[in-house]
């Protein structure tokens, strides 16, 4: 891709995600977007025909430019799933910490079509991360569809139910490895090595990181 393709889809990464972290995803036009990014509609549409497709990619940058810092809490050849328990917890801390990606992610869940996409994109991504060999695409499919649409319905009245990350990312992880056939003992030391090593992280260096790495990222 050139050079000047390149920034332009970056310019319009950048400001769709300052306008869905300030408002709703349905009150977000593309003629927003073009309008915010300095250039027309139909060049917008050049590279994004619909405004879910933003959405796909804004969500793609942060999954695999976010799940890199999860390195630093790795043991050598440890069980990939260990590092995705890890990272989920991880996430979700910072989005508790960070109100703009907080506002974004709300806004990213808050339709059945977006919550789809979101099941889709991480899908992928997990069998990226796994080894498409390791799971089928029907096993993660499964497993996404039951654990995302409680924790993201958790994520989403979290204030109102008075719970933090801790509990509804620990759900989340402990239904996919349960839909994965891993058995309890497993999935009790997966979930107790998360919480003892997130606990540990400072937040702050995890969320500069993510702004340093994600070139339309800021905090």
């Amino acid at each position: 891709m050139a050079r000047q393709n390149i920034e332009k889809r970056l310019q319009i990464l950048r400001v769709s995600y300052e306008l869905f972290s300030g408002v709703e995803y349905e009150a977000v036009s593309l003629a927003d977007i073009a309008k915010r990014a300095e250039i027309s509609k139909s060049l917008l549409q050049y590279y994004y025909p619909q405004k879910i497709e933003i959405v796909r990619d804004l969500l793609s940058d942060i999954l695999n430019i976010s799940f890199s810092y999860t390195d630093v809490l790795s043991e050598p050849d440890e069980d990939v799933m260990q590092e995705i328990s890890d990272f989920n917890m991880l996430f979700f801390k910072a989005v508790e910490y960070n109100y703009h990606l907080n506002q974004f992610i709300m806004s990213s869940v808050s339709r059945p079509q977006l919550l789809d996409l979101w099941i889709e994109t991480i899908c992928s991504w997990l069998r990226k991360v796994c080894g498409e060999n390791t799971f089928s695409y029907l096993q993660l499919k499964t497993a996404l569809c039951f654990a995302m649409g409680g924790s993201m319905h958790l994520f989403q009245h979290k204030d109102e139910l008075g719970i933090d990350y801790h509990f509804y990312t620990e759900n989340h992880i402990r239904t996919i490895l349960g839909f994965l056939k891993y058995d309890q003992k497993t999935i009790d030391e997966i979930c107790g090595k998360t919480r003892d090593r997130v606990e540990q992280v400072d937040i702050n260096a995890f969320l500069k990181y993510c702004e340093d790495s994600i070139q339309w990222f800021s905090l």
